[in-house]
């Protein structure tokens, strides 16, 4: 968080259009079978695709903080009276968490499936996420 406040790399989860948002699921879906163009293409501006922008802006700001936040509700249930928090039901909190856990794993399953299968060669998103870096492909 510190790094993207401070190089002002936060600007890459600014959402974009929602026409280019339907593009990518277009192309994602339907061009990518046929061999379509891909709609998009990565400067240093615009690393991430607007698919990607929302995917990572929801996960850092619905996905995680509702896992952590469920999570330490959870793991201090002995405490809730004392924090004023026993109106909350343990039931609710165990099903938000619940559902936080499978929305993660869900990213997670997708991002590694379209990292594994998009890439040419295979593999080489994957790579790029374990490595940090990304080797450019000729036009």
């Amino acid at each position: 968080i510190f790094w993207h406040l401070t190089t002002g790399e936060w600007r890459q989860y600014i959402p974009a259009s929602p026409n280019k948002l339907i593009a990518m699921a277009r192309y994602y879906a339907v061009d990518i079978f046929l061999g379509g163009g891909h709609p998009f293409h990565k400067t240093r501006q615009q690393k991430l695709n607007p698919l990607q922008r929302m995917a990572y802006l929801s996960l850092h700001t619905v996905i995680s903080p509702t896992l952590w936040v469920s999570g330490l509700l959870y793991l201090f249930y002995a405490s809730w009276v004392v924090l004023g928090l026993d109106g909350l039901s343990l039931m609710t909190v165990a099903l938000v968490h619940t559902a936080a856990a499978f929305a993660m794993i869900a990213f997670l399953i997708a991002h590694l499936y379209l990292a594994i299968t998009t890439s040419d060669p295979p593999f080489a998103y994957v790579k790029a996420m374990i490595t940090g870096y990304e080797e450019e492909q000729a036009p």
